[in-house]
This record gives C-alpha cells, structure tokens and sequence, in this order.
C-alpha cells in the first residue's frame, strides 16, 4: 500500500485549485468580513422571555424556542423588522404589517434575521386554552421583549 506524503500533496493541490480558479487567498477574505450571529431566546417554562432583551449586531438571526406549557405566538409591534438573510422561520407578514410567529407547540421554534439598525419590540402570547379542559380560565398571558441591533 502507497503513503501519500502530505508535503507533496499540498503543492499539487494548490496547483488544481488554481487552475479551477480557486484562490485559497480570496476564499479566507471573503470569510473575514462575514458574521453569522446567532442569538437563542427562550421562553421558559414559567412564560418569562430568556433574555428579554437581545443586543447584537446586523446579520443576526434570533431562535425563539417555546419551552413552556403552552402554545405561544410570538408577535411584533411595528412594521420594522426587514430581512435579507435568509427565510424566516414559522412567521408570516400579519395583517397589519408586522411579523407574527405560527402557533408555536411546546418545543417548537420560530427564527427571524434581523439586518438593520434599530429597536424592535415584540409580545409572545400564551395561549391557554388547553386549561379548558381542566376547568381553567380562557385567558392569555403576555410577555414582552426587545431585539437592539446596533
């Protein structure tokens, strides 16, 4: 069985790659200026937002995770949000304008990116109508948060 010496690799393999048009140089600076941030909230299982506010920069994608009893909605109480990187993730334009999140189970996630500067505040509704069937109240519980890009 043959042993491929990496030193001799190396040169060769470079060669491809220049031939491919594929410079090593130019593939680590267009990695350099990009920054993928990702920023995890939680809703706990007390219906508390973790953290309830998120400060970061643009380009960040916000993952809300129900970790509550309850289905939650997440919504938002502007037009401001404006994405770029990519699909958001079980929200919709509402009809008002601003995004809202689907009914989100216990467990589920909704993910939005947010690229400019700016103050965005939203509300996550609990819905309890699962207390009904136990002889609970109908009613909902709202919490609020704030995503502070800079």
């Amino acid at each position: 069985m043959k042993r491929i010496h990496l030193g001799n690799a190396l040169p060769a393999m470079l060669i491809i790659a220049a031939f491919m048009g594929c410079d090593p140089a130019v593939a680590e600076e267009a990695t350099e200026g990009v920054q993928i941030i990702n920023q995890l909230v939680t809703i706990d299982p007390y219906e508390v937002i973790q953290p309830a506010t998120v400060n970061s920069k643009p380009g960040t994608t916000v993952v809300w995770i129900n970790a509550s009893q309850f289905p939650v909605e997440i919504l938002f109480l502007d037009k401001k949000v404006a994405l770029a990187c990519g699909s958001p993730a079980n929200f919709s334009l509402g009809k008002g304008g601003a995004y809202e999140s689907a009914q989100l189970p216990r467990g589920g996630t909704a993910s939005l990116c947010f690229t400019r500067t700016g103050k965005y505040e939203y509300v996550v509704r609990s819905s309890r109508t699962l207390l009904l069937q136990y002889g609970g109240t109908k009613e909902r519980k709202e919490t609020r948060g704030k995503i502070v890009i800079q």
